[in-house]
């Protein structure tokens, strides 16, 4: 008779653990994209709706406070009712995050931004129910090795995100390189220019 510890050695690392792996790790991409985001965003809201710089800097706070309320919370969820419905905490974690984060892209003002933003901060605090749900299938003599390959999901997402803000803003240079024998000249230059020539 196995201990879990036991068994999970047993069985070792194995297509479950890493389907585990490549699950939670997305979790914590998007968790990362989404903390990212954050310091892009500020500057704009601010300049869109002329915020002060106390407003703006409440925008991150809020997050930091939803983060502290559901860093307690999705932990205590996951155990409560994941005998009930397996999965519900880490569903719960990514339909908060994503559902507050694609809605405060819509927001009317700053007040639904804040609350939108608090929420995606409850979302974010459970971000640690995915580590301890991959770890948790992890042989215990691997678990600090695969503690570290799992923190490399989060850089991904930081990578991503930082990507992701450089390509949007390069996008229109290539267009306008490719386009640019299309272009005529301004008419000034062109009248000035044959003026030029036919006076030569």
């Amino acid at each position: 008779m196995y201990t879990l510890d036991e068994a999970h050695v047993a069985v070792g690392f194995g297509k479950f653990q890493r389907f585990v792996l490549i699950y939670a790790g997305l979790g914590s991409i998007l968790e990362a994209m989404e903390v990212i985001i954050l310091s892009f965003i500020g500057e704009s809201v601010k300049s869109k709706w002329n915020l002060s710089s106390t407003q703006e800097s409440l925008m991150t706070t809020v997050v930091f406070a939803g983060m502290l309320i559901g860093a307690y919370s999705w932990g205590l969820l996951e155990y409560m009712y994941s005998f009930v419905l397996p999965g519900m905490g880490l569903l719960s974690v990514a339909l908060m995050t994503s559902g507050a984060g694609v809605s405060s892209a819509f927001s009317p003002n700053y007040i639904v931004l804040a609350i939108l933003h608090f929420l995606v901060g409850v979302g974010l605090g459970g971000g640690p129910v995915y580590t301890s749900w991959f770890l948790e299938f992890v042989p215990v003599p691997n678990r600090c090795v695969w503690t570290v390959v799992f923190s490399t999901f989060w850089t991904v997402g930081t990578v991503i995100e930082a990507s992701l803000g450089w390509v949007s803003s390069s996008l229109p240079y290539p267009p306008i390189c490719n386009l640019i024998h299309v272009l005529v000249e301004k008419c000034n230059y062109t009248l000035f220019y044959c003026n030029r020539s036919l006076k030569t």
